[in-house]
């Protein structure tokens, strides 16, 4: 949809349009306002508001009434009997309000017939206007007197009408009455249905509340003559409440700040006829009072029973009997009066507000009043009570009712809020809140939260709403506060739990969101987060107050919340916590009770329960619990006189006393909690304080220090003691400990032994009787060998002893020998010490036997074997033994654990080997290989296998050398295929125990693959058995990945090449020499697996290597990367690293095979980004160029034998090139232009699109055309006749791309052609066509062009001599995606032929034919309609001349209209060409909207065909002024920073014939801006412009005059006009959209040098001036034409006047000989 100019548009209309006013139902209007007002007492609500904004104290309402027809009033002069007939019996005739406020003014009784004309007073509540509409709900025709005056309201039909006049003196009354007469209770009235009394106590409820916050001081209730009820209010005089510091006075919008606040107290009086309370109470029906009955009965019999089938234990909860309300019979006293009486406390918050200009006036805008300067909040709140008390007070017989009166003005259950009245809004808190500053909705219910403006006013006056609620609290604690010290604060509680419930916040409604503003506002006006609460120490800031905890004897005076207080306001205090206003009992206030004094034992028995407790609970973690303990001091062991005792810190204890392990009576360490306060408290606990069990290593280390150590080393007993603990507790200790307490016990004298007290290394067990003066352990309770025997204690004598005690017995006796000592160790081996039978290890006493031992030689065990003959065949010594040596013997298992080497191990072995191999001694070898292969599995050598196999001790023979070369068991394999790899293969006789030595089968395969890739392959053999070899162990590969990826890559295939050996012609086989002789294959190169290829195809031989290594080589050859046949990817890549080398091997169409094969797989290709990358950066697309052979000569035309389409004189040479190197032909015409610039690319869709890929560009993307249309011609039929047949036959050229079922090639169809295709005919076509990339260009003529225009759509452009082919040529791209040679000779000849020709030729026309058909009667049909009126108007006019004059136009002359608007450039509104002048011949119905109009209005055209004289004439000059107004108008500002310009020629050159068809196209930037007669003009530089402002400051003073008084002439906005400075430009001036730009450099160049002197102003005065007539003209037409220059010079005469009249004053005070301007 093209978009809609609505500005202008409307503006137009508010031009021509035709003027009516808007018509108003009232009665519907006002009973759609009553809509709004749907409350109950909504017409009384109102009067009495206006009565409090006029100052009224006293309101009087009264209520005639009709009496019954049906019951008779009662006789007698009983007032109270006859108010009952009245209240039970009479209907409603009238209601009268009177009020005592200041009478209406005139502005008053202005407003009163206004709807919606509010009270401009800001300290009045009514804003809109339509609250006294209200008393059209029950009253039809209203009347008011006040003052001396009087209005009576009536209707005209739907209207309201109102007659005032004067009141007589007589009747004059400075109250103020209305009277309303109640529509249903007038007989004539259609809705005739009288009403009864409405219930006169909610009536009484309704006005007790209204008196509550109004300026009223007594409201009176009259039924007829009779007074039946009146309230009264007093009111305390202000007490000046102090604002707390602490609190922000400000609101947080910052629109308004609590200057003043005073507390009042009130009470309302309310004295009733006791009549009103039973009168309209309908009798109790006895059925009723029996069911009330029964069920409070089945209630207390129900409760009655349960008690036998209910838990002995459970209560029963009995519940109340439901209340029957009171009935008052008639002989009840009615006659009388009662009273009631409620106290209030009222908070006023005086406000002072502060608004912008801007807020107060959207706010005035939408209430018709500004915002107050000033303002009150007034707060209502219930006074504490007792809550078993009444909040009022009542004396009579009916004094009950006071409670339901007063039941909506104390907030008990929610608080409302008020304006003037009481809103359907609650507040959130038990408290009223009366802002008569807040902006309700129109029924005044609720509170306006929507619209912008009015809902942040309201929202700042609800804040200072909570702000008032919050500083009513403070005052409340204050209050208590004052009460503390003279009443418990027990007492206080039930207050302050009052005063909490009181500022609880709960969920407003309706709307929730001003509650929570309030509350908002309520909590955060602190300055800090702190509110005043009541504690257990008073009153006090909730910062310093905790949350109620257990009580505590350990904690100071820690202030806290009461416990039944933090109950009875639960949600308050979770208020407080949640907002961060209190905190629970913190660490710190712990700290500082422990931290005033010291604990008793009793406190400290207390403390640390407590703190278990809270350890257990989780809610004090350890770091907390440390903290406590370091500051935590008791004081213990007191004595009987008080004085003595000791300080226990906390901080210092470590440890507990586990009474299982340590009898507490021993001395225990001072970091050690005593017993006496552990004792009560589980060990888990005592662990989770940080503390440890006393270890038995700790106390051990305490006892074996002074002074303990003394005591323990010389007391027996308390050896014993200590050392039993031990022994008992010696299984339950870990290894460590164990060891530090003999680490502890052995350096001290603490073993009790025969012989006094020993260390326990020099005490035996008491078994050892070895010698009788050994000192033996005494033994103690819990002895334990294993305790003894870790201490020290020891089983055996040591050998220096033994040996010593020996060498003194008596020499008599034979001398031991080594076999009795080993018969002697082998007795007690189980009790030698580990160090004694170490340093036995480390004697040597044992003699040898063998080749190396010499005589007398000792060793020590682990030096021999084992006594065996074999052995000693290996040359190896064992120990000599004059007894059988066995291993299970005592002997022998003595030998062995000395050391004693039973047989050689592999090792030995293989030393044994290693020596024979390189000694050259066989016999030694085979011995030892012997020994090792018989006794394996005896000797257990399997278990060494891994050691031997990895020893580097050469071992082995192989097949590759004989004895006595030998190798490593990791040097050799077994797999005779691995020699092919260099490896050594282990000699055939060994292979069988090839297991034992722990020889693989195969070498590492990553080694393998090492080596292949370090020396691959030399000869075809080596290659077939190396890659057949690894073929073999391809599963091994695949758990190898990254090394399979390493073969694919490594140089390791050798690609064997015939070489000749003919030394004149050696070398590899090369087809560009000649090469004979012998010849022998050789490897002339090696290449990777994934490069080389299996199979003898000869495609591409001599471009890709093949190879061919056997059936197993193969297997391998593919694994790691081979390829049978190479893919597109690798023919690409083999592609990029040599495309010359593929051409010259294949030529030029197996080339463009190649291309056209991965052109198929270009998807896949270009996922490949490094392979893209090479391929656009190699040359490897094929192109060509066509080449002129300028040695043929030419050749006549009819000896040229060549086709027409074939150049005989251009051959066609291939190359290769990079992608952006060729050029996609998609453009014949261009490429026959350009053929010898550029390099084409074969002419085949899909190697275009291949070549695209890969960076070709198209040649319709390299060329630029530049079109340059000239001028319109005068004749545009050709243009109309074209077009018609352009629009009539495109269907006939679609139709044919519909039958082949491709309509979707269709890309506009003749629909579309019609709407935005428009035929013009110029005069001369030029294109030039330029090669951008190769700086060529060429022009050539044509006949047709086309163009789109923004606006306007496509402009086909065609010369009266047009070619219908280049026509066709321009229109098919429009038609079809993708337009083809043929589609243009085709729409040709369908353009050129007849239709029946067309149709003698197979096209369908019979379409066209019968729509030809069609429009010939569609036109009758409309010069019969046209005729039809022209009858009617002239009957129209007939009538006119009888009733009046004429009309002020001529005959057949339509009113001057603005003709309907070419979309030419923006801002053009038409010209003479297209303009009725410009074509009389045209049919009325194409007038198009000058025409239309002239029907509207009742004139018919009929215009003289070729008369241009007379009416016409003037018609056209009233659309051309129009349209200049138009021009001026559509000046406009351009707010822009950098502006692209466009070149124009002086107007000068266009007086002369010339036309700006050169255009230059430069940017301009926003230099500075500079003031100038009261606004900013903006100054543009050029691109090369550097001038400082003040250097033109004064030829600008000068120029700014000039073209600032032609804007004056014109009437053009000064804000359109701007100056730039360009001195390479051509432009003198142009136009941007509107705005108007002037070059101040044309003004320096011609004209300010004579400036100063008449004739050099004038003439400067008269170029500007038709510049200015210009530039205007191009908000008309864009273009430089005819008509552009008819627009000018309308222009320049419709203004010359004015021009020449302001001439002189530019003239005053210049001298002819007066010089320039000085720039």
């Amino acid at each position: 949809m093209a978009a809609v100019d609505f500005a202008r548009l409307r503006n137009q209309t508010m031009q021509d349009g035709q003027d009516s006013e808007v018509t108003v139902n009232t009665r519907a209007l006002i009973d759609k306002v009553l809509a709004r007002y749907s409350s109950e007492h909504t017409t009384l609500r109102e009067l009495i508001q206006n009565a409090s904004d006029a100052g009224a104290s006293k309101v009087v309402i009264r209520f005639d009434t009709d009496p019954s027809i049906t019951i008779p009033a009662p006789q007698g002069s009983d007032k109270a009997v006859l108010l009952k007939h009245i209240i039970q019996n009479h209907t409603l005739k009238r209601l009268i309000v009177s009020n005592n406020g200041q009478p209406f003014t005139v502005a008053d009784w202005s407003r009163l017939k206004s709807i919606a004309d509010g009270n401009p007073d800001e300290t009045k509540i009514g804003a809109f206007g339509v609250g006294f509409y209200s008393v059209f709900s029950d009253c039809d025709e209203p009347f008011v007197v006040s003052g001396d005056k009087a209005m009576a309201f009536y209707w005209k039909g739907n209207t309201l009408s109102t007659k005032i006049s004067s009141v007589s003196g007589q009747n004059a009354s400075s109250d103020t009455t209305f009277s309303l007469d109640y529509r249903q209770a007038n007989p004539e009235s259609p809705s005739f249905s009288p009403n009864k009394l409405t219930n006169l106590p909610n009536l009484c409820q309704f006005l007790a509340t209204s008196l509550t916050f109004v300026g009223l001081q007594s409201i009176e209730l009259h039924l007829d003559d009779i007074k039946v009820a009146s309230l009264s209010k007093k009111i305390s005089p202000p007490e000046v409440i102090r604002i707390p510091s602490e609190l922000r006075t400000e609101t947080e919008g910052g629109l308004m700040r609590v200057a003043h606040v005073s507390r009042q107290h009130s009470q309302i009086e309310a004295e009733w006829c006791n009549i009103i309370a039973t009168a309209q109470i309908p009798p109790k029906r006895a059925a009723d009072l029996v069911h009330a009955e029964v069920k409070n009965a089945g209630t207390t019999l129900k409760s009655f029973f349960s008690k036998f089938s209910a838990a002995a234990q459970t209560p029963v909860k009995v519940k109340q009997p439901i209340p029957v309300e009171k009935a008052f019979s008639t002989s009840d006293d009615i006659s009388g009066d009662s009273k009631g009486v409620i106290f209030l406390q009222v908070c006023t918050v005086e406000v002072d507000t502060r608004v912008s200009r801007s807020f107060s006036a959207e706010i005035e805008r939408a209430t018709k009043k500004p915002p107050p300067r000033k303002t009150k909040v007034a707060l209502l709140t219930s006074p504490y009570h007792d809550p078993s008390t009444s909040l009022s007070l009542g004396s009579g017989s009916t004094a009950e009712l006071a409670t339901r009166i007063f039941a909506e003005v104390l907030p008990t259950k929610s608080g409302r809020i008020f304006i003037g009245f009481p809103t359907a809004q609650t507040t959130g808190f038990l408290a009223h809140v009366s802002a008569p500053s807040l902006i309700p909705t129109v029924e005044r219910e609720n509170i306006d939260m929507n619209a912008r403006y009015i809902s942040t006013w309201n929202i700042e006056l609800l804040r200072v709403a909570g702000l008032a609620c919050r500083i009513s609290y403070v005052s409340d604690m204050a209050e208590i506060q004052a009460r503390v010290g003279k009443e418990p604060i027990a007492a206080l509680i039930p207050r302050a739990t009052y005063v909490f419930q009181q500022y609880t916040a709960n969920a407003s409604h309706p709307s929730t969101f001003l509650g929570e503003k309030v509350e908002e506002a309520f909590w955060n006006c602190s300055k800090e987060r702190s509110i005043e609460i009541l504690s257990s120490n008073g009153v006090m800031p909730s910062k310093r107050v905790r949350m109620p905890a257990e009580t505590l004897s350990f904690l100071g005076d820690v202030p806290m919340v009461p416990q039944e207080l933090a109950t009875g306001a639960v949600t308050f205090m979770m208020n407080l916590h949640n907002r961060g206003f209190i905190s629970e009992l913190t660490m710190a206030d712990i700290k500082n009770g422990l931290e005033s004094r010291a604990l008793s034992e009793e406190e400290l028995t207390e403390f640390l329960k407590w703190c278990g407790d809270k350890m257990e609970n989780g809610e004090i973690d350890a770091t907390g619990l440390r903290s406590l303990f370091e500051i935590t001091v008791a004081n213990i062991e007191i004595g009987a006189d008080k004085q003595s005792g000791r300080i226990l810190a906390l901080a210092d204890l470590a440890s507990y006393i586990n009474t299982a392990r340590i009898n507490p009576t021993l001395p225990v360490p001072h970091d050690t909690i005593p017993f006496a306060f552990s004792q009560g408290i589980p060990p888990k606990r005592l662990q989770m304080f940080g503390w440890q069990e006393l270890s038995m290593v700790r106390w051990l280390r305490f006892m074996t220090v002074a002074p303990q150590l003394q005591q323990l080393s010389t007391s027996e007993k308390l050896a014993s003691q200590v050392l039993g603990l031990t022994a008992k507790s010696w299984d339950q200790l870990d290894a460590a400990s164990k060891e530090a307490v003999i680490n502890l016990l052995t350096p001290h004298t603490i073993m009790p032994t025969k012989m006094g007290m020993r260390r326990p290394g020099q005490s035996y067990f008491p078994t050892v009787k070895l010698f009788a003066d050994l000192p033996t352990v005494t033994p103690f309770p819990g002895s334990k060998e294993k305790f003894l025997l870790a201490l020290g204690v020891r089983k055996t004598v040591d050998l220096p002893m033994v040996f010593s005690r020996m060498a003194n017995d008596d020499s008599t006796q034979v001398p031991w020998n080594h076999a009795d000592l080993i018969r002697y160790f082998a007795s007690v081996v189980d009790e030698i010490p580990a160090k004694d039978l170490d340093r036995l290890r480390q004697t040597p006493f044992l003699p040898g036997e063998g080749s190396s031992v010499k005589d007398g030689q000792l060793f020590i065990a682990r030096d021999l074997y084992a006594p065996e003959q074999s052995i000693l065949s290996l040359g190896l010594p064992q120990v000599k033994l004059p007894f059988e040596f066995r291993a299970n013997s005592k002997e022998g298992i003595l030998l062995l654990r000395l050391g004693l080497k039973q047989w050689p191990d592999s090792i030995t072995i293989a030393n044994i080997l290693h020596r024979a191999g390189k000694s050259n001694d066989k016999q030694l070898y085979t011995l030892a290989m012997e020994y090792f292969l018989v006794n394996y599995h005896r000797n257990g050598y399997i278990a060494e296998i891994n050691q031997l196999a990895s020893s580097p001790i050469p071992i082995l023979p192989t097949e590759q050398a004989p004895f006595p070369t030998l190798v490593g068991p990791f040097q050799c394999f077994t797999n005779e295929h691995a020699a092919c790899l260099g490896y050594a293969i282990l000699r055939a006789d060994l292979r069988v125990h090839a297991d034992k030595f722990g020889i693989r089968r195969d070498p590492d395969i990553k080694d393998c693959i090492q080596r292949l890739v370090k020396s691959p392959p030399k000869t075809r053999l080596d290659a077939e058995m190396q890659f057949a070899y690894l073929a073999n162990r391809s599963a091994e590969l695949d758990q190898h990945r990254a090394l399979l990826h390493d073969i694919m890559a490594a140089h390791i295939v050798p690609v064997f090449r015939k070489y000749y050996l003919d030394p004149t012609c050696a070398g590899f086989e090369d087809p560009s020499r000649r090469q004979t002789g012998k010849t022998e294959t050789r490897v002339h190169h090696y290449e990777s697996p994934e490069n080389v290829f299996i199979g003898r195809d000869q495609e591409y031989r001599g471009i890709i290597d093949y190879v061919s290594f056997g059936a197993e080589a193969t297997a391998f050859l593919l694994k790691v990367g081979a390829k049978h046949e190479p893919s597109s990817l690798d023919l690409a890549g083999l592609l990029c690293r040599g495309p010359s080398r593929f051409l010259n091997t294949i030529g030029q169409e197996r080339y463009l095979d190649l291309l056209r094969k991965l052109a198929g797989f270009a998807d896949t290709l270009v996922k490949d980004k490094a392979l893209v990358k090479s391929m656009i950066a190699s040359s490897i697309l094929l192109g060509y160029r066509d080449i002129k052979d300028e040695s043929k000569k030419l050749v006549s035309v009819e000896d040229d034998i060549f086709d027409d389409l074939e150049d005989a004189d251009v051959h066609r040479e291939w190359s290769l090139n990079k992608g952006n190197d060729i050029v996609i032909i998609d453009d014949i015409n261009f490429f026959f232009k350009f053929r010898d610039y550029i390099i084409a690319a074969p002419q085949e869709e899909v190697l275009e699109e291949f070549y695209a890929r890969f960076g070709a560009k198209k040649v319709s993307e390299l060329v630029k055309t530049d079109r340059r249309i000239g001028v319109m011609t005068r004749d545009q039929t050709q243009a109309i006749k074209l077009r018609k047949d352009i629009l009539e036959r495109a269907r006939l050229f679609l139709h044919q791309y519909e039958r082949d079922a491709s309509s979707k090639s269709i890309r506009h169809d003749a629909k579309w052609l019609s709407s935005n295709l428009t035929v013009h005919c110029v005069s001369d076509i030029s294109i030039r066509f330029s090669l951008t990339e190769r700086n060529v260009a060429t022009s050539s003529k044509r006949t047709a062009a086309i163009s789109k225009v923004r606006g306007v759509g496509y402009v086909l452009n065609i010369t009266p001599k047009y070619d219908v082919f280049e026509v066709s040529s321009e229109l098919v791209p429009l038609l079809v995606h993708r337009p083809k040679q043929n589609d243009a000779i085709a729409l040709s000849v369908v353009l050129t032929e007849s239709l029946r020709k067309l149709q003698e030729k197979g096209i369908n026309v019979e379409r066209i034919l019968r729509r030809k058909e069609y429009e010939s009667r569609i036109a009758k049909q409309l010069e019969l309609e046209k005729e039809h009126e022209e009858q009617q108007r002239i009957t129209e006019q007939a009538k006119q001349a009888q009733s009046g004059p004429p009309p002020q136009y001529e005959e057949h002359e339509a009113p001057p209209q603005t003709p309907e608007k070419i979309p030419q450039m923006p801002g053009a509104f038409g010209s003479p060409d297209n303009m009725e002048v410009a074509d009389n011949t045209k049919p009325l119905a194409e007038k198009g909207v000058l025409n239309n109009w002239a029907k509207k209005l009742g004139f018919k055209n009929t215009p003289t065909p070729g008369n241009t004289d007379g009416p016409q004439i003037s018609r056209d000059l009233q659309a051309t002024k129009s349209n200049i107004a138009n021009a001026i108008k559509e000046c406009r500002p351009t707010n822009m920073e950098a502006i692209n310009t466009k070149h124009h020629q002086d107007p000068t050159e266009l007086d002369k014939g010339g036309y700006c068809n050169g255009e230059q196209w430069e940017n301009l930037h926003k230099a500075f801006t500079m003031p100038y007669s009261g606004r900013h003009v903006d100054i543009y530089y050029g691109k090369t412009q550097t001038e400082n402002p003040k250097e033109i400051q004064g030829v600008l003073s000068s120029f700014l005059p000039l073209i600032f008084g032609l804007t004056s002439i014109f009437g053009v906005n000064p804000a359109a006009v701007n100056i730039f400075l360009d001195n390479k430009s051509n432009t003198v001036a142009f136009n941007l959209s509107g705005s108007l730009f002037f070059n101040l450099a044309w003004f320096i160049s011609l004209h300010a040098a004579a400036y100063g002197t008449v004739t050099g102003r004038l003439t400067a005065l008269d170029s500007w001036f038709f510049t200015y007539c210009h530039e205007l003209a191009h908000n008309l037409v864009g273009d430089h034409n005819a008509r552009h220059n008819w627009y000018q010079q309308q222009i320049a005469i419709e203004y010359s006047q004015k021009y020449r009249a302001v001439l002189s004053a530019y003239l005053q005070g210049i001298g002819e000989s007066e010089g320039g301007v000085g720039t």
